[in-house]
């Protein structure tokens, strides 16, 4: 008898898909492998449960609405990129690659910078603009006080989010201001699945509450880019796209040519530089790559 779930962990060739109020650890049947098709987190599956307890083999995949390659996870409605003020510094890079591949990929993304209580309302204020000026949506967060929670809660109600972002930057920290029992449910699963409680290593789905829920996904110090072609890369820019076409050389890349009205909103202060000098090294790491 087949019953309906979600998969809201894979590790190791097991995936574990609460259905019907039970955690099956599940085995995937061989067509998925011979298809080349691979369950991700969030996916809803339908298994079939075996004469052992809690055991199951995942038999179909259902269409997903969305589907991720990094993070891998599938029927997500958006992204939360989560960096910290300070304690690790802002690595402007490292956010801007997040939001070219979240872009590229589709998915809506939105941003929280954390630790707001380490630095002083002019640099708050100087880190947000960058942002803004971009067209995204950023919020700030106090996890130590609770400032800001709330708003993050509006956020994500009623939607299945990917937290993400550089280690260290707190997001365990707003899972378990979010989830303040999240603890307990936490450890019992992860002494079911193998998984050190402090320490997120895999993708996990959790719910915060009837209607939402969060992806908590592996820090990171580095993103790999997903565009392999330099000159699409200013589509993945969004506040390049008003710009693109009011150059003077068509195909223009933004960098040396002539009259590019990029370059001159970005002097006239309407595109962060910071913005810009991502750009510019993203463009020439896919070209160096692309070459290589």
């Amino acid at each position: 008898m087949k019953i309906t779930g979600k998969v809201i962990k894979g590790i190791g060739g097991f995936y574990y898909v609460v259905a019907a109020s039970i955690l099956y650890e599940c085995r995937a049947r061989g067509v998925f492998r011979k298809q080349g098709i691979t369950p991700l987190v969030g996916d809803i599956v339908d298994i079939e449960p075996t004469d052992e307890e809690a055991k199951a083999y995942l038999t179909d995949i259902h269409e997903r609405s969305s589907e991720l390659i990094r993070p891998a996870v599938a029927n997500a409605d958006q992204a939360m990129l989560i960096f910290s003020a300070t304690r690790p510094d802002i690595n402007y890079g490292l956010i801007d690659r997040f939001l070219a591949n979240m872009y590229q990929q589709g998915l809506e993304t939105v941003l929280c910078v954390s630790k707001t209580d380490l630095v002083d309302k002019e640099t708050l204020d100087a880190i947000t603009l960058i942002y803004k000026k971009a067209g995204y949506d950023i919020y700030p967060l106090c996890n130590k006080t609770g400032e800001g929670l709330e708003e993050i809660r509006n956020v994500i109600k009623g939607k299945s989010t990917v937290l993400s972002g550089p280690s260290g930057v707190g997001k365990s920290s707003l899972i378990k201001n979010l989830i303040p029992h999240s603890e307990v449910e936490i450890g019992e699963l992860s002494e079911k699945i193998g998984r050190g409680k402090n320490t997120t290593r895999h993708t996990e789905l959790l719910a915060l509450d009837e209607d939402s829920t969060v992806y908590d996904t592996p820090g990171y110090s580095s993103i790999d880019l997903l565009c392999t072609d330099e000159s699409e890369l200013a589509g993945l820019f969004r506040e390049f796209t008003e710009f693109n076409g009011n150059c003077r050389f068509a195909g223009c890349s933004h960098l040396a040519e002539p009259n590019c009205a990029v370059k001159s909103a970005v002097e006239d202060g309407i595109i962060s530089l910071s913005r810009y000098n991502s750009y510019k090294e993203m463009y020439s790491n896919i070209k160096s790559r692309r070459k290589w």
